[in-house]
């Protein structure tokens, strides 16, 4: 049902007072609730207001009233063993009343005082109020109805004899009204035809009756009981009220008759005339409580009677006494007994195997003698029968030791028991019925089996079935008791064999358990590893030998040593002491399992089988301990175990020797090596500039054969110049040796790294043959480039891949193309550029590639730093270069790719070389993901090799001139030389690229001095006295103002005195600083922090130009000058045709980003 709106509040209210409540809440008197609980062991009142009724709340302070009540209650409990002595008394000066009902307590206002009247005055103006929003759902649709109430009013009322809902009389709708607003069953019949009308309550009292009783004669519905109620309803229509306790009624509810019993008060309607016009039946059902009465009862005549059996006989015939006074709750029980036979087998077998048992009939009530000569004796076996009958279902209860249900419904209930004798039951045929099983309650055999007819008007719920099982229950133990003094001689004849067998097992079981422990005594004498077994206060219980020979400890001496810490102190390390007293008590206090390495003052001692020799050192041991703990908390016993562990430490620190003995050299490796690089490169330089300083004073126009004071012949002079070549050569080589020996160092360290980055590769190519195109002009070789078609197909543009590292396998392939083509009658070099998809095979340039190193090919991807989530496609790019030198032989290509390894022993005699470069280019293209390989014939060979790469996005935004387009063959031309920049990444390398010295024409030269800004003033910052010297000639013959400093601390003082540092007065003009690193008094990377501090400070005004002209080449040194705040690196040895170039492109970036100022 819709709860109404305007009921009163019943949240938190038990069930039971919700009636009494919505009587209390239209009372003008002011009532409370109180739930009162008595605690008679701690003497303390529990007082709990649970509702106040609306007069109480329209009280002057109805908060107070509550508290005053709940105080004189308390004081009236003080000292009373019985709260309900409270009953009817007068509280707080007659204040209040109260009546006590169980635990719960009903206070009502006593005085009739004006607080009283003005209460009472209140409730009628509510109900005044209250006519204004009428809840009569009889004249009209009210909002929020329940479905219960919209049920009545679609009801079809005209068809009855109370007529149209409209029709109704004030009276009729007055009572209609009440009795549906109650939530207890109320039944209205009116009129002279006593037509019947109920509320929601009652439809359970109707049943299936439901809703056709609605509206029809009482005599209809109830036709089975009309007898019963008759007498009622006719006092009732005489004007009597009419009380009736337990009143038994058949109602038809579930699809059958039900036995009911209800308690009714039965009230006369009088109209205004005095006449009865109709009844209200107020009902209330008492079926739990009668039903429960009766079977008490049942269960008390039964106890009575089996009480006094001392034999089966007399205990069958009690229990058929003791059940037949049941006559409705056992309309019908059948009892048979199960006839024990002889036989040797126990109790056990028979339960087991389930051989034939016999029954008997013992007696019956309820059924007529057809039914008990149906079945007087029957036998059943192991086996189930086929169909369900009497004997099936006792041989399923024997079995399940459970009831089994027989019915008449599933023809599984013989005919004969289903019809009951005159005097049992209501005279219906039983329809149910169930065969209990009489077990015994020691768990042997069944006595007998009971089957009970059900009474056929009354549910088999739960409260019906568990009388049934104390029924049953009750004769059980009474047989049990019976059978007690044959089963205590048949339990002595099995304990007897019992006991002989326990002796027979417990004298096995000994030689097992001495067998086990002299298994484990041997076990543990023998075990390398030391066993103890302390108990929780450390006291020793067990500890093999070689626990005692790890210590040094004979038992004797072991045992006389006590178990507090100074025993400890005897073998243990005293460094390792406090860490076992807490590991000891982790174990003993906490109760958790321990695991301790730690050392013994005994030396650890083993001798080399090999050299014989004795090592000592110091002796450890691994300590395994765990409690054993009993189910009360209480630690038995503290085992574990002992194990030497001094070779693993002995091992262990030879191996951390080793390791940083390795490392040291390492270091002291890479230090010879950097240091080597570095006095080769500073002498290197030198050589360089000063040869190209000859050449170019040799080659000017300013220099003729005759001078004021030197004549040279022409040939004379070209000698001069040819020397100074061949120095340029072979600087040019030693440098390129010390390049890759210090490649060879960082991929023997697996130090080098992979920086991928955006590049056009075409571009790439272009800058080696630039770089290379003085050689080739004086080798008179053509060297070109082509694109092939697949490049332009895949609409090939930028790429992501390490340009340093690709440039540097090209300019390998490309410098040992140059040296085997110098000497050959056609020389050509041809360097051909392509793309694809899908990984070369190497079948288009007909080369076999060099399969990759297993350790190398697993690698690859992940240390080239592009992997699947990088961005950008896939694509494979491939190099080929050909050459018209003098070809390799097979054998010679097989050894070409190794570690210092030559075509062959007249290689290095005729070209030179190291044998190192294609080994490092293998490497080099198995770290970008390719490979590389070789195809020669006589006068032709091609080196090719590809790498992964990753296509890049648009890069319009930094390249406005867009792509360019390139020709299908491009003819080598000047270039620009290459240095590591901070402030670009497409047009540098990466940092592991060094400026590579060419050969430079005269025109070069001479194209870099036009192209020299005048008025460049550079500061020199070098402590080598002769490279500071040629560097200084150099730039001045360049036509550069050149200054000079010894090291970082002279560099600081002149930078006070240039124009960065105007406002400290110094005016000497600057433009750029090229900065040493290794230098004495301050070093280079100190000056340079110093010097940006100072520019972030204020103290120097703008940005000062700096690049780093460093013998150190290893990529984390370049970086640290980077970081250190170096704007270029350049490392030695370098030329200054290259140098310029780079000094004036670093002062043009400046100027454009506005971090310096250039001069007119």
């Amino acid at each position: 049902m819709v709860d109404d709106p305007k009921k009163p509040p019943l949240d938190g209210i038990i069930p039971e007072l919700a009636p009494l409540i919505t009587f209390l809440e239209i009372d003008a008197r002011p009532t409370a609730i109180v739930r009162l609980n008595k605690d008679h062991t701690s003497g303390i009142d529990a007082i709990t207001a649970l509702y106040e009724n609306h007069a109480w709340k329209l009280s002057r302070d109805p908060q107070r009233d509550t508290q005053d009540v709940i105080q004189a209650l308390h004081c009236e409990l003080e000292g009373k063993p019985d709260i309900s002595l409270l009953h009817g008394r007068s509280i707080s000066g007659k204040r209040w009343e109260i009546r006590i009902c169980g635990e719960f307590g009903v206070v009502i206002a006593a005085d009739t005082t004006q607080e009283h009247d003005e209460a009472e005055r209140k409730v009628e103006d509510s109900a005044d109020n209250a006519k204004y929003s009428s809840r009569d759902w009889t004249r009209g649709d009210a909002s929020g109805d329940s479905t219960w109430i919209g049920f009545i009013r679609s009801r079809d009322w005209a068809s009855t004899s109370l007529g149209p809902m409209s029709t109704w009389s004030q009276l009729f709708r007055q009572h209609i009204l009440a009795i549906m607003a109650n939530p207890n069953p109320r039944l209205l019949i009116w009129g002279k035809d006593m037509t019947f009308v109920y509320n929601e309550a009652c439809v359970q009292l109707f049943g299936e009756a439901h809703p056709f009783a609605l509206g029809r004669n009482a005599t209809e519905p109830w036709s089975e009981s009309w007898t019963s109620l008759k007498p009622l309803v006719s006092r009732g229509y005489q004007g009597y009220a009419t009380r009736q306790h337990d009143l038994a009624l058949a109602l038809e509810r579930k699809g059958s008759l039900e036995e009911t019993y209800w308690d009714m008060t039965i009230l006369p309607i009088l109209d205004m005339g005095g006449e009865v016009v109709g009844v209200v039946n107020e009902l209330t059902e008492t079926s739990m409580t009668v039903l429960g009465e009766r079977r008490r009862a049942a269960i008390t005549n039964l106890s009575d009677n089996i009480a006094s059996a001392t034999t089966f006989q007399e205990l069958w015939a009690a229990v058929l006494k003791g059940l037949e006074a049941s006559t409705t709750d056992i309309p019908s029980a059948i009892l048979y007994e199960v006839i024990p036979e002889e036989t040797d087998r126990d109790d056990s077998a028979v339960e087991e195997t389930l051989w034939s048992v016999r029954c008997a009939l013992v007696g019956a009530l309820g059924v007529g003698e057809a039914a008990k000569e149906a079945i007087t004796e029957f036998a059943f076996s192991a086996e189930a029968s086929t169909a369900m009958d009497i004997a099936e279902a006792c041989r399923q209860a024997w079995h399940t030791r459970e009831p089994v249900p027989l019915s008449a419904e599933e023809k599984t209930l013989p005919t004969a028991f289903s019809s009951t004798i005159q005097g049992r039951g209501s005279g219906e045929p039983v329809k149910e019925a169930l065969v209990y099983p009489i077990n015994s309650t020691t768990g042997g055999p069944a006595f007998g089996f009971l089957i009970i007819g059900l009474n056929p008007r009354s549910n088999l719920d739960s409260y019906y079935r568990l009388w049934l099982h104390i029924v049953v229950d009750f004769i059980e133990k009474a047989a049990s008791l019976i059978s007690l003094p044959q089963e205590q001689r048949r339990a002595k004849t099995i304990a007897d064999d019992m006991v002989t067998s326990l002796a027979h097992q417990l004298r096995f079981m000994t030689l097992q358990v001495e067998r086990s422990e002299a298994k484990f005594t041997r076990l543990a004498s023998t075990a390398p590893t030391g066993m103890f077994m302390y108990d929780g206060e450390g006291r020793m219980l067990y500890v093999n030998d070689t626990y005692l020979e790890m210590l040094g400890e004979t038992r004797e001496s072991y045992h006389s040593r006590g178990v507090d810490e100074s025993h400890w102190q005897v073998y243990i390390h005293e460094d390792d002491l406090p860490r076992l007293v807490e590991s000891w008590q982790e174990v003993s206090e906490k109760k958790r399992p321990v695991t301790l390495e730690y050392r013994l003052k005994k030396p650890w001692k083993t001798v080399d089988t090999v050299s014989g020799q004795e090592t000592i050192g110091e002796n450890w041991v691994l300590l395994n301990a765990f409690p054993e703990i009993e189910a009360d908390g209480k630690i038995t016993s503290i085992q574990g175990w002992l194990t030497n562990i001094s070779h693993r430490k002995f091992s262990e620190k030879l191996m951390s020797q080793r390791l940083n003995d390795a490392l040291e050299n390492k270091r002291q490796t890479e230090n010879f090596i950097d240091m080597t690089s570095h006095e080769m490169r500073n002498p290197l330089s030198a050589i360089l500039q000063s040869a190209d300083s000859i050449v170019s004073t040799l080659s000017s126009s300013s220099f003729g054969a005759t001078h004021e004071m030197v004549a040279l012949q022409y040939d004379v002079l070209e000698d001069l110049v040819d020397a100074a070549q061949t120095i340029i050569l072979c600087a040019q080589h030693q440098k390129r040796i010390v390049d890759d020996i210090l490649t060879m160092s960082k991929l023997d360290a697996d130090l080098l790294e992979i920086s991928p980055d955006r590049v056009r590769l075409p571009m790439l190519v272009e800058k080696a043959l630039k770089m290379y195109e003085a050689e080739l002009e004086r080798a008179d070789i053509e060297a070109k480039l082509c694109v092939e078609p697949t490049y332009d197909e895949l609409n090939v543009d930028w790429v992501l891949l390490d340009p340093s590292r690709c440039l540097q396998v090209i300019i390998n392939l490309l410098t040992n193309s140059i040296k085997f083509t110098r000497n050959s009658d056609v020389r050509e070099i041809k360097i051909v550029l392509g793309a694809s998809y899908a990984k070369p095979t190497g079948k288009h340039h007909r080369v076999n590639f060099i399969p990759p190193r297993p350790s190398r090919s697993s690698q690859q991807i992940r240390a080239a730093g592009l992997t699947d989530e990088s961005p950008g496609e896939d694509i494979y790019l491939q190099i080929g270069v050909y050459d018209t030198g003098s070809g390799l032989t097979e054998d010679e290509m097989k050894v070409l790719f190794q570690r210092f390894q030559q075509g062959s022993p007249k290689t290095y005699k005729h070209y030179g070389g190291s044998g190192l470069g294609l080994f490092i280019s293998r490497e080099l293209c198995e770290l970008q993901g390719g490979q590389i390989g070789v195809a020669s014939g006589n006068g032709k060979t091609v080196f090719t090799f590809f790498v992964r790469a990753k296509r890049c996005g648009d890069t319009s935004a930094d390249d406005p001139a867009g792509k360019p387009r390139f020709p299908s063959c491009f003819v080598s031309a000047s270039a620009s030389p290459m240095a590591y920049s901070r402030r670009s990444s497409n047009s540098t390398a990466a940092i592991t690229t060094v400026t590579t010295t060419t050969m430079m024409t005269t025109t070069t030269a001479s194209m870099a001095d036009k192209s020299l800004k005048p008025d460049m003033h550079v500061l020199i910052v070098e402590d080598n006295i002769i490279n500071q010297k040629v560097l200084s000639t150099q730039l001045k013959r360049a036509g550069c103002i050149v200054h000079v400093a010894n090291h970082g601390l002279e560099c600081l003082e002149f930078l006070d005195k240039s124009i960065y540092c105007s406002k400290l007065g110094g005016n000497v003009p600057l433009s750029i600083v090229l900065l040493d690193l290794e230098m004495p008094t301050m070093d280079g990377l100190t000056c340079i922090r110093h010097i940006r501090e100072r520019q972030h400070a204020g103290q120097i005004e703008r940005h000062i130009p700096v690049i780093a002209v460093t013998a150190n080449a290893r990529s984390e040194q370049i970086s640290m000058a980077i970081e250190a705040g170096m704007d270029s690196v350049v490392t030695k040895p370098f030329r200054i045709p290259e140098l310029v170039p780079q000094m004036e492109r670093l002062i043009v970036e400046l100027a454009s980003a506005g971090e310096i100022a250039v001069e007119a």
